[in-house]
Parts: C-alpha cells; sequence; structure tokens
C-alpha cells in the first residue's frame, strides 16, 4: 500500500490500513511520519485507559474482561499491549493476546507491540500507535503496560485512568507502598481477591492512602477475580466516575501538560540525533577513552561536545 492509498483506506476505518500504519511506526519509517501528520486532526478522539502493575497481576486478563464489557455497553474499543524486550536477542514474545480470549471472539482490534528496551514500561512509539488505532472510530483505548515493576510509570503521560493492578503474594507487602508505582494510580485493583491475604493487602493499600496527602480525588480500591468476573462492574463503575470526574476541562488540562512533555522529550531527542551526526561516530568512544584514561572529566567532555 502506498501513501495515498493508506490514508485514504484510514479514513474509511479498514484494519488492515491500521496494521500496516502500527507497523511502520514500530519500524520508524519515514512514511509513518508523513501520514501522521496528515491524520493529526482526525485522532485524540478516544478515552485512554492505562492498566499496569507487577508481572504476574493479572493485568491481561483484566483487559480481557473490561474490553468484553465495554462492548457490551456499547463502546467500540481498541487494544495496545506492550510486551518486554529481551536485552540479549532484541525478541519479545508478545504473548499478552493469547490470554484476551474473550475480547478476540468480540472481534476488538488487539496490537501487541515490543518495548523494545524503551524504559518506563510502553514503547517509544506508544503514543503515535494510540493515534493509529483511533482511525478505527473507537472511543475507548486502552494500553497494557509491560508490568516492569516500580519504574513502570510512564504510562500516566498517556492516560486519562490509570489503573495500578496489585496481588496477593508477591513477597512484600512493602513493595506495595513504595513510591511510584502506586502514585500514579487513579484506581488501585486488589486481583484475584480470591486469595489469601487480598483483604490484607485492601487494607494495606487504603491505610497508604490516608497517610498520604490529601487529594481532589483519592484512589478507589476495587478488588476483582478475573477468573470468575467478580469485581469488574465495580471496576467499571469507578473507571466511569473518574472519567466524570475529569470533564473536559480537566482532561484537556492533563492532555496539555503530556504534550508539553512529549514536545520536550523529542526535541531533545531530534537534537540529540542532530548533533550526533554532526561530531561524527568517533567523537564519542574517543572521549570515552579520555574519560577512562583520566585525561578528561565527563562534565568537560560534555561541555566540549555540545560546544563543538
Amino acid at each position: 500500500m502506498n501513501e495515498k492509498e493508506i490514508i485514504d483506506r484510514l479514513r474509511n476505518k479498514d484494519v488492515r490500513a491500521v496494521a500496516r500504519l502500527l507497523t511502520l511506526i514500530e519500524n520508524e519509517e519515514k512514511l509513518a511520519e508523513t501520514i501522521l501528520k496528515k491524520i493529526w486532526k482526525h485522532t485524540g478522539n478516544s478515552y485512554i485507559i492505562g492498566i499496569t502493575g507487577p508481572p504476574g497481576a493479572g493485568k491481561s486478563s483484566i483487559v480481557d474482561l473490561l474490553t468484553k464489557m465495554a462492548i457490551e455497553k456499547g463502546h467500540k474499543v481498541g487494544v495496545l499491549a506492550v510486551d518486554p524486550t529481551s536485552p540479549f536477542s532484541g525478541g519479545a514474545v508478545l504473548g499478552d493476546r493469547l490470554r484476551m480470549t474473550s475480547a478476540q471472539s468480540t472481534g476488538i482490534f488487539i496490537r501487541s507491540v515490543a518495548s523494545r528496551g524503551h524504559l518506563g514500561g510502553l514503547a517509544a512509539t506508544t503514543r503515535f500507535m494510540i493515534n493509529a488505532i483511533e482511525m478505527l472510530g473507537n472511543d475507548i483505548t486502552i494500553v497494557e503496560t509491560v508490568g516492569a515493576g516500580q519504574g513502570d510509570v510512564e504510562i500516566v503521560q498517556i492516560a486519562d485512568t490509570t489503573i495500578v493492578v496489585e496481588v496477593p503474594g508477591l513477597g512484600d507487602e512493602v513493595q506495595a507502598q513504595k513510591a511510584g508505582i502506586l502514585e500514579i494510580g487513579d484506581i488501585l485493583v486488589v486481583n484475584k481477591g480470591d486469595r489469601p491475604g487480598s483483604d490484607r493487602l485492601s487494607k494495606e493499600l487504603a491505610m497508604m492512602l490516608s497517610l498520604g496527602e490529601e487529594k481532589e480525588w483519592m484512589p478507589p480500591i476495587v478488588t476483582t477475580t478475573a477468573t470468575n468476573g467478580n469485581g469488574f462492574e465495580d471496576l467499571w463503575h469507578e473507571i466511569m466516575n473518574h472519567k466524570k470526574y475529569l470533564g473536559t476541562e480537566k482532561k484537556n488540562t492533563m492532555r496539555l501538560k503530556r504534550i508539553n512533555y512529549e514536545l520536550e522529550n523529542q526535541v531533545s531527542q531530534k537534537l540529540f540525533t542532530k548533533k550526533m551526526v554532526q561530531i561524527g561516530s568517533n567523537e564519542i568512544p574517543n572521549m570515552a577513552k579520555d574519560i577512562l584514561n583520566r585525561k578528561i572529566d565527563p562534565l568537560t567532555a560534555v561541555e566540549k561536545i555540545i560546544r563543538e
């Protein structure tokens, strides 16, 4: 498919065109940039729900049941699932879709994508991938992160509602109380509620929230069991409550902050790439050797590279 054909098909909500654009974005092809520029004004119309939490918390199962519920309530949904990439082989299993049997049976568009070593639980191109999926006309987009743990907080820069999933029995209950991962949650979910210790974990989370600073929106704690669907009506209710709380004004204010953040990141990345081309491929390795041999210090080296 050429550029014009892809854009025409995207405007007609063609699934194959969206899949093609996602591949172009993932591979960082120049054509992806050209297409994204031309479809930008047609994007941004879906409500983005982010789901994060530690590995094994049941995030994929929650996405599966939430998606099915959203469809039953008359919504059109797209799903983007980010999978970890091996630091050695560069490969990724992309297995999240295997768990989403209910969602796939309803014909939902689900795309698994490799993080490609990008930190923060997402892929570097996640934002643009959401824009591509929005071309299908979905009013809800669900993004599931890698599940990297306490550093898996980048989802807050993308989602309108962020759900943090915890499970009992991970061994160290203090993990749940560490800064970062829980602070980003608009809704806290204790999944696998049929396991021993789920009530205790809910109480500990509630205690931690009560010790924190007073917020306008206090994250509710919902207990779910993905195997039998318990608690999912409550979870959906809390998602809709948060959406209602945000309204248009708060949501747009939040999105504006994110756009500022993204612009800064993209500008710094472009400047970095441009600078690397300017200084040539040997300058950094040579400078690194000089730093190792104590001929120059790292701070002066950085200043020298920028100046030159």
